[in-house]
């Protein structure tokens, strides 16, 4: 009899979504996580919601992103309700910063395409501006805003996660490292850890980066590791909280503290911080916020994101092994799109309706 309907391997924040969003459904839930890997992309990540910072015009994806933020505001209430944890959900609002007459024009019109696609976008002058982020650098010259968008803690995120679905629903979380998917003829039966084999009816693959590292999985499994590194400050006496977008950098503000980020880096699994990319993350927060300068660093650190060919992650079931699902491959969006993935993944697993057509993120538009 197998131990559990469906075995989750990996339990970042992705896969505490899918194992809440399943054991909630009735589905026995097992995740197999052996702790943090060093860059494991949930500690690592600043936490935004911000579905607009790389939005293309006419990209159906914006609109899936944008209903990903909004089911926070439900989300975090049952998560406090059922765990008595506070994930952090602050929801105030990304401001994207003009620092040149060039990112004017351009933000300008980026406010009008998402205006006129029904988006609450706004464009502020640099006086309006001031008035949100006081220490704004000299440099701004105004700002496109998106009063919806914010942030949350990730860790927190990912404890209430886990919490519900172990204490509401009976999930168990094993402590032990996935290294092979189990068949019997061409259907899953199992993973096999360096302590034994746990059987089960599915598996789910969530493991971020590392998710194509599990020996069996069909592939290649085009997910692969993008370095960013972050670096955090002291939070500027007496200015309010706020997340700025400017000169392909952020600043967010966290438990008195300034997130500084990130760098976009193909270096392998390798998860450790170069003198070169904090000094880059550094110098474009400090034009953001000049009283950043006085600031010194408290710590550095990498996140190694699970980056797929098209940006896109991978979500569904595998187009040739029916009982083989996927949830990896988020990017720089997994805590934008973590509580979505769950409930999407969920609902395809259940046969429900689903709310959106998951051909867009579908594993199998990368296979020949």
């Amino acid at each position: 009899m197998a131990q559990a309907d469906v075995i989750l391997v990996g339990g970042g924040v992705i896969g505490a979504s899918c194992a809440r969003a399943l054991a909630g459904r009735g589905v026995s839930v097992m995740v197999l996580d052996d702790g943090p890997k060093p860059g494991a992309a949930t500690s690592a990540a600043a936490g935004m919601l911000a579905p607009f910072a790389e939005a293309e015009p006419e990209d159906s994806f914006l609109g899936f992103c944008v209903r990903a933020r909004d089911l926070y505001t439900e989300l975090a209430r049952e998560l406090e309700e059922e765990t008595g944890t506070d994930i952090g959900l602050w929801n105030e609002g990304i401001l994207q910063v003009a620092m040149a007459e060039s990112d004017v024009a351009n933000l300008k019109d980026t406010v009008a395409w998402r205006r006129q696609s029904g988006f609450t976008v706004d464009w502020i002058s640099v006086d309006e501006l001031r008035e949100i982020v006081p220490g704004i650098g000299h440099d701004a010259l105004g700002a496109a805003f998106a009063p919806e968008d914010g942030a949350l803690d990730p860790m927190a995120l990912r404890w209430a996660l886990l919490e519900s679905a172990r204490q509401r629903y009976g999930a168990t979380f094993v402590q032990e490292s996935a290294q092979q998917i189990l068949f019997e003829g061409e259907r899953v039966c199992g993973v096999r850890t360096a302590e034994t084999d746990h059987e089960c009816g599915a598996v789910v693959i969530a493991a971020g980066s590392w998710s194509g590292q599990v020996r069996g999985v069909p592939g290649p499994l085009p997910v692969e590791p993008i370095r960013g590194q972050i670096a955090a400050l002291e939070w500027p006496t007496g200015e309010p909280p706020a997340i700025v977008y400017a000169d392909g950098g952020y600043v967010l503000a966290r438990s008195g503290e300034a997130l500084a980020g990130a760098t976009m880096e193909r270096a392998g699994f390798t998860a450790t911080t170069t003198e070169e990319g904090i000094a880059g993350v550094l110098e474009t927060a400090r034009r953001i916020y000049p009283a950043l300068a006085e600031a010194p660093v408290k710590r550095s650190w990498a996140g190694l994101r699970p980056g797929t060919p098209d940006g896109r992650p991978v979500i569904g079931v595998d187009p040739v092994i029916g009982n083989l699902w996927y949830a990896t491959g988020h990017g720089r969006n997994g805590i934008l799109l973590a509580g979505i993935t769950g409930e999407l993944l969920a609902q395809e697993f259940a046969g429900e309706e689903l709310e959106y057509d998951l051909d867009f993120v579908s594993p199998g538009r990368f296979r020949a």
